[in-house]
């Protein structure tokens, strides 16, 4: 599958001229709107001219619970800490503080850090769709490689574009500690409450003065998302559909497949809305994405080479892809040029994740930078702002994959050293 100098320019035109045109044509693209759903249609007629089989498959979710719950947070925050002051009228005030701090320390855990759904059926229900695309072997298909990237794009993060990593700590940090500060507040006052008259002075006067220094950071976090912008995702994540449609457009034109290896384009939906559609696709594919060894490759803001790394834990390291398959990807990448490393713990996932969570065997590769620059979730994700370098090298190292994942005959290679 060697790529000449010609097909190279070739093919990083067709990515970067389709990074654009959806832009252009399929503005607001944000989870489970009409706009991500005619994206999708777009993707499935452009993969039904490189692929055998497209499959288009629509999916309920509720987009806004994985965000909207700061929100809840935000206003719950606000309102324990006004139910410490009033503990000394009553035992009522602080148990409804420590009740409501207790459930927005749940949804921001399993919300958003462990990207599980856990207040979906608090928030307004939508349908988005992911799309499936097979190129077939020439003979018995005896293993699959999927690469896969998401359609929707992010609606924009205020912090990211207004201070970036200066601003997201201190705003997101404040929250949080106001969350449990103000849970261990309230739980203080009920437990003195229950032994007594509760009196607001010396050390719990200190306190109440500390929670009313929390409100700042408890009325900033409200606006962390602004919700009037959806930002184009020319970078989050059209960098990385187009990486996957081009393998399969590069076989196509070259008329080429393996004997044995099927190669697959996922573009899923709802990315942005915590993982619901690649976790949609696997769940309801899990057994037909047994029959063969299978290994779904995600890729997720495909910006910066110096930033390329392997994901194998994601959702804060709660959740652990395979290190076999981050191998694969890392042989691949050292193969065509480039050495890299494992991600370090982040706040985030990618797809693969969504994988992983139903048992099947997935790790992915990212450009972006942890240290959050303005083409993330901000208005400057424009086609005008992709690392080009980044996407065709991406393509090479995603080229080599399949090509290392056919030859090997499938992981057992890289699964060998994890055996114990």
């Amino acid at each position: 599958m060697a790529v000449t100098q010609t097909e190279k320019s070739t093919i990083l035109q067709y990515m970067t001229d389709g990074i654009r045109y959806v832009c252009e044509h399929y503005k607001n693209r944000a989870p489970g709107t009409e706009s991500e759903r005619k994206a999708q249609e777009f993707f499935r007629d452009e993969l039904k001219k490189y692929a055998d089989e497209v499959e288009m498959e629509d999916f309920d979710l509720h987009p806004h619970a994985f965000m909207g719950f700061i929100i809840l947070d935000g206003l719950f925050a606000l309102i324990s800490v006004l139910m410490y002051w009033l503990a000394p009228k009553s035992i009522v005030f602080p148990v409804i503080g420590v009740i409501l701090t207790f459930v927005s320390i749940l949804m921001f855990l399993f919300e958003f850090l462990m990207y599980r759904s856990f207040v979906d059926f608090l928030f307004p229900k939508r349908v988005s769709r992911n799309v499936m695309a097979r190129r077939k072997p020439t003979g018995e298909v005896k293993r699959r490689i999927i690469f896969g990237g998401h359609a929707d794009a992010a609606y924009e993060w205020t912090f990211s574009l207004h201070g970036q990593l200066a601003a997201l700590v201190p705003v997101i940090g404040g929250a949080v500690i106001s969350l449990f500060a103000m849970f261990a507040f309230n739980l203080a006052a009920v437990i003195h409450s229950a032994g007594g008259a509760f009196v607001m002075e010396g050390a719990w006067k200190v306190l109440g003065i500390i929670s009313l220094c929390l409100i700042p950071f408890c009325i900033l976090i409200l606006f962390f998302i602004n919700w009037r912008v959806i930002v184009d995702g020319a970078n989050d994540n059209l960098s990385a559909c187009y990486i996957a449609i081009a393998v399969l457009k590069q076989m196509a034109d070259r008329d080429f497949r393996f004997e044995n290896t099927e190669v697959c384009c996922l573009i899923s939906g709802s990315e942005e809305a915590g993982l619901r559609g690649a976790k949609a696709y696997a769940k309801r594919h899990r057994k037909d994405l047994q029959d063969v060894e299978t290994v779904f490759v995600s890729m997720d803001t495909m910006r910066e080479v110096e930033q390329l790394q392997v994901y194998t834990k994601g959702c804060t390291w709660t959740v652990h892809d395979s290190e076999a398959v981050g191998d694969l990807i890392h042989e691949a990448g050292v193969n065509v040029g480039i050495d890299m490393p494992r991600a370090q713990i982040y706040p985030g996932a990618i797809d693969a994740e969504g994988f992983s969570m139903y048992g099947l065997t997935a790790a992915g590769f990212c450009g972006v930078n942890h240290d959050p620059k303005t083409y993330y979730h901000t208005r400057e994700d424009t086609p005008d702002n992709i690392g080009e370098d980044c996407i065709e090298l991406s393509l090479k190292i995603c080229e080599e994959t399949a090509r290392l994942f056919d030859a090997n005959g499938g992981l057992a290679k890289y699964e060998a050293k994890y055996r114990s």
